[in-house]
């Protein structure tokens, strides 16, 4: 009698240490997956601009320092083009939620006008830098500039009751024959920037 009550005290004492470490391999796993969606948002807050969802310009730096790489090894050259919103900051003054659908329209209308392997980055609260991922002859980056001035000329569909429309300018620079490094790519586009109207 007295084994069988020792034989059942073990038993219970197995089946309560399963059920405790089954709870803590639970909360643990819990706590990795935590950790591990708090390293995604840092990783997403930290090279993706938070309302455009767009790579930032740490993220887009990156891109096109990639994109000399490629184009010095295969002896090509590729394009950026810089695309402005003039009037962010005006409407920014009207409302913020108001700016955030703005500049988001004007993100969704670039994704809409370039090709799907053009990369393009939201370099600041008003600026969009696109990077031809291809090396393409200039009439065909000409098509696409064509597309994007076509896309801003049309008033955006905000839910407001002031009249907005787009003021954008453009520039573009070449690599390597006008720049051959990130920050003289971008900067020479802003200095090139021609406003569209």
């Amino acid at each position: 009698m007295q084994e069988c009550e020792l034989y059942q005290y073990y038993i219970f004492l197995v089946i309560a240490l399963l059920l405790v470490s089954l709870f803590f391999n639970l909360r643990y796993k819990q706590t990795i997956q935590k950790r591990q969606e708090n390293e995604n948002i840092l990783i997403k807050n930290a090279y993706y601009h938070p309302v455009t969802s767009l790579p930032n310009k740490e993220n887009i730096k990156i891109v096109i320092s990639e994109q000399i790489d490629r184009a010095l090894r295969h002896d090509k050259s590729f394009l950026i083009m810089l695309v402005k919103i003039k009037n962010y900051h005006e409407v920014k003054l009207h409302a913020k939620v108001l700016a955030e659908e703005f500049i988001l329209e004007a993100s969704n209308r670039l994704l809409q006008s370039t090709r799907d392997e053009d990369i393009i980055g939201h370099m600041s609260d008003d600026t969009f830098v696109v990077v031809f991922n291809e090396y393409l002859e200039e009439r065909n980056y000409n098509i696409v500039l064509k597309r994007v001035e076509e896309s801003f000329a049309e008033s955006p569909e905000l839910d407001t009751k002031y009249n907005i429309d787009f003021k954008i300018s453009i520039g573009t620079c070449k690599y390597p024959e006008e720049a051959n490094d990130v920050d003289s790519l971008i900067e020479k586009a802003r200095n090139e920037a021609i406003d569209i109207d």
